[in-house]
């Protein structure tokens, strides 16, 4: 049985209960979760092992994958908030040279928004791929790739920035401020607010991160023709398997990538955020109260207002699934993706598993972070047991 530490509030202890459960029935190895409610922690919890023979610790923070998005609309909307960045901005405001090639009319909410069609950059596998960490280091060699690509979509279709995102939103703001992504992070949002979010993390910091470990479930079929076509849209042809930058292995070596020192280091701001579930939480606390954190304005209501509304809805040209986008959030509302009961909560679940997200109606921040990376088509399993239980106590 799998020692939980941490503390749970009065009335909370069912959160626990399914943390355990996590661990017992649902493949957990280990993890973090953390929930406040009305601006009060109510929940903060871990278990299990952050690599083999080694406790997951209060300090245990975790590689999150997508969920690092949240934390760059974050930033972009600090930056809207402060009008040193406009989101109906054309791309080339800030950033001329982007405009080659078809892609003059593209707007910074475009790629707030996943319309900015280019889910991938054409010839990446040239600087990096899914099968190895090798080149991932390179961001800047992804930028000039972008710089010069046609757009991959059709005009009006979106479709899931899995890693481009965070590319050309780094370089939008870059250009717009003379600092990264991962510097306002630390020195304007987690500074300040004293949280454990990084988009780029020191080397120094390296060992309280939790080392992935990845299960890639069998298909749901054994029908030849649906999993034929599944390794198409999942390999280094297929729209989806591209936009994760996938080599010839598929997604087999992502722990790998996720573990490996020079990415860590990067600043991917899709996919490359280090945080603890604590911290997470909190920042999505700060925003379910009104841009208000202990007392101290973060951002201002009506920002949050803005960039939580709902920006585009319909089947994804790259996921094939229904997706609802705000300016950078993810919402909720669709079947894939269930952030609790309320529909228009939102946020950013990550790749295996981890999940961050507000919830101003029921007053809740959430963020789950965990090592054990297990492929899903919907929220993850675990998250979504924790929400229940979340809620359930409400």
């Amino acid at each position: 049985m799998t020692n939980i530490e941490g503390e749970v509030a009065a009335g909370f202890e069912p959160v626990r209960d399914a943390f355990a459960e996590n661990f017992a029935e649902r493949g957990e190895i280990g993890a973090a979760f953390s929930a406040y409610h009305a601006g009060r922690k109510v929940v903060d919890i871990w278990g299990g092992e952050a690599r083999p023979g080694n406790p997951w610790m209060q300090d245990s923070s975790a590689v999150v994958w997508s969920a690092t998005k949240g934390m760059t609309s974050l930033v972009v909307q600090l930056l809207a908030d402060q009008e040193k960045l406009d989101v109906d901005a054309l791309v080339t405001a800030y950033w001329p040279e982007f405009g080659a090639n078809g892609k003059a009319a593209i707007t910074v909410r475009d790629v707030l928004s996943h319309g900015a069609r280019l889910p991938y950059p054409p010839g990446y596998t040239a600087i990096a791929t899914g099968d190895s960490p090798n080149g991932w280091e390179n961001v800047a060699g992804l930028v000039q790739l972008l710089e010069v690509a046609e757009p991959v979509l059709d005009e009006g279709l979106h479709g899931y920035h899995a890693v481009t995102f965070g590319v050309l939103l780094g370089e939008i703001v870059r250009r717009a401020t003379g600092r990264t992504l991962g510097a306002i992070l630390a020195e304007d949002l987690a500074g300040p607010m004293g949280l454990q979010l990084h988009i780029g993390l020191d080397p120094s910091q390296h060992h309280r991160v939790a080392e992935l470990q990845l299960t890639i479930p069998p298909p749901p079929t054994d029908d030849p023709e649906i999993l034929a076509m599944m390794a198409q849209a999942m390999g280094p042809e297929g729209l989806l398997g591209r936009s994760l930058l996938v080599g010839q292995n598929g997604l087999g070596q992502y722990n790998e990538i996720g573990n490996s020192s020079q990415v860590r280091a990067a600043e991917y701001g899709a996919s490359g955020g280090i945080t603890d579930a604590r911290s997470l939480a909190r920042m999505y606390s700060m925003l379910a109260s009104g841009g208000v954190l202990d007392g101290s304005k973060i951002v201002s209501p009506e920002s949050i207002a803005a960039h939580r509304a709902e920006q585009w809805r319909g089947v994804d040209a790259v996921l094939g699934a229904e997706k609802r986008y705000a300016t950078g959030y993810m919402l909720a509302g669709t079947e894939a993706e269930t952030f609790g009961p309320n529909p228009d909560a939102f946020g950013h679940p990550g790749m295996g598993g981890s999940l961050g997200f507000a919830d101003p109606e029921a007053g809740v921040g959430y963020g789950y972070v965990m090592n054990h990376m297990i492929f899903e088509v919907a929220v993850d399993p675990r998250a979504r047991a924790l929400a229940d239980a979340l809620y359930g106590c409400l």
